[in-house]
């Protein structure tokens, strides 16, 4: 599913996401909360997402260079 961010505002918060909840699992103490708020799973489904984003912008981009020899 395509969450309502532009591609650069969701780009900065998965980056973010990147950065900061490796160190926050790794955490004795924000660990066992960041795991029982499940934050693995959504920096994968956050990964997921840009996945998508990234092929829809290809074939948006592949589809505009072809309108070109239509013409």
């Amino acid at each position: 599913m395509i969450s309502t961010l532009t591609d650069e505002a969701f780009k900065r918060l998965l980056d973010n996401r990147e950065m900061t909840t490796p160190r926050l699992l790794a955490s004795p103490h924000y660990g066992p909360l960041m795991r029982a708020k499940g934050a693995e799973a959504e920096l994968a489904q956050m990964r997921i997402e840009w996945r998508e984003r990234q092929e829809r912008a290809r074939a948006r981009k592949l589809k505009y260079e072809a309108s070109f020899g239509e013409g």
